[in-house]
């Protein structure tokens, strides 16, 4: 096995999914059912875009930041990650980092080890300290990344995070033996207490094509300046930010004010018709003054509470949706044509609203507080 500068994954996808987590919604694929689908609309795919991927550690970045790529037995890339900081923060710098449809691994183990994707694959020498409980893979380029398949953590679990400040683009993408994935268009803070939060300034995360599966994870984040869904995401919480922000690394504290790189998009968070969120818990948020959210698809919390917050409107022509309670708040406007309601409680604040479709709990209160003009033409 050579060391090279850079990795190219080949044909085809390999191995399962990780651990498994409960159906995120009535009649949706289990993780090693989706893995399989997706492996095989990948495949397929394979006449019309670029299936293989491309790894290049950034020569410009300080040398306790380059991390190695080799590449597996069957030709998935594996990055051998850089070594830790006291708190377990292993940053890792790249001028290019995408996956192809064979995956890629991150080797976060100190001994050889088995992998699903990859097979054997030797030990990480940069691990000699200890293995990393959060690997960070900043993208230093201004093309976006392309994640079209699935990202092992070899060894120790650890939490994913892939910052592009340019942006990325998630289509059939997953991950396997990760606690947390964090997708960002913001630069990282690390320090030597850890990773502390995210600066957005711009770029947008999109997940299209065959989705995302982050079912096998805890938790999955999106931070960005715009977030356009055009494709399924499974997960168990899901939490995604939009916004010029400080975001802590666990999303509990945002901070707008983060001046902007470019024009402020149309719509902040964009749920196309064949968009959807799957997971047991679920929160948006979109702090971009006057810039909102608009859901022509599936937003459905299966198991848990969905909040909805938006510094602008708020349209819904599909479906929102919450197993236990929903929140909706909205400083401008909602205009509901589609299902808004939860078999908990409902609870919906706007500065004005346009009811033509369904609004309420089924199963128990409903509260609507409008500052400006209500309009209802549907059910409340």
């Amino acid at each position: 096995m050579a060391v090279a500068e850079n990795a190219s994954g080949t044909s085809g996808a390999s191995g399962a999914t990780g651990s498994s987590a409960c159906s995120a919604h009535s009649g949706a694929p289990a993780p090693a059912l989706k893995f399989s689908l997706l492996a095989v609309a990948l495949a397929m795919a394979m006449n019309t875009v670029v299936a293989h991927g491309q790894i290049y550690s950034d020569r410009n970045a300080p040398g306790n930041q380059q991390p190695t790529v080799l590449s597996s037995a069957n030709g998935v890339p594996v990055v051998n990650v850089q070594t830790p900081n006291t708190a377990g923060v292993s940053v890792n710098a790249y001028r290019q980092f995408d996956v192809g449809a064979n995956g890629a691994i991150l080797n976060n183990a100190r001994t050889p080890t088995q992998t699903q994707l990859g097979g054997h694959v030797q030990g990480n020498p940069w691990l000699a300290t200890g293995t990393a409980r959060v690997i960070v893979n900043q993208v230093n380029s201004p093309n976006p990344s392309y994640l079209r398949g699935y990202v092992e953590v070899a060894g120790d679990r650890a939490q994913v995070v892939i910052a592009n400040p340019a942006g990325i683009t998630c289509s059939g993408c997953g991950f396997v033996n990760a606690n947390r994935v964090t997708l960002t268009t913001g630069s990282p803070v690390v320090s030597g207490i850890g990773l502390e939060a995210y600066r957005v300034a711009g770029g947008t995360v999109t997940v299209d094509g065959a989705g995302m599966d982050a079912s096998g994870t805890e938790y999955a984040d999106i931070i960005a300046r715009a977030v356009n869904i055009n494709a399924g995401i499974w997960a168990q919480s899901l939490k995604i930010t939009a916004g010029l922000n400080t975001v802590s690394a666990d999303q509990a504290s945002i901070t707008p004010g983060v001046a902007a790189n470019g024009a402020a998009p149309g719509v902040a968070i964009d749920v196309a018709q064949l968009g959807g969120m799957y997971a047991s818990h679920i929160y948006l948020s979109s702090t971009e003054h006057g810039v909102g959210v608009r859901n022509a698809g599936m937003i459905g919390a299966a198991a848990g509470d969905a909040v909805v917050t938006v510094d602008g409107r708020l349209e819904n022509s599909g479906t929102l949706s919450a197993n236990q309670t929903l929140l909706a708040r909205a400083a401008e406007a909602v205009v509901n044509t589609g299902t808004i309601g939860a078999n908990g409680a409902t609870t919906l604040t706007a500065g004005a609203l346009d009811n033509r479709g369904n609004l309420g709990s089924a199963q128990a209160d409903t509260t609507v507080s409008v500052a400006g003009t209500l309009d209802n033409s549907g059910t409340l």
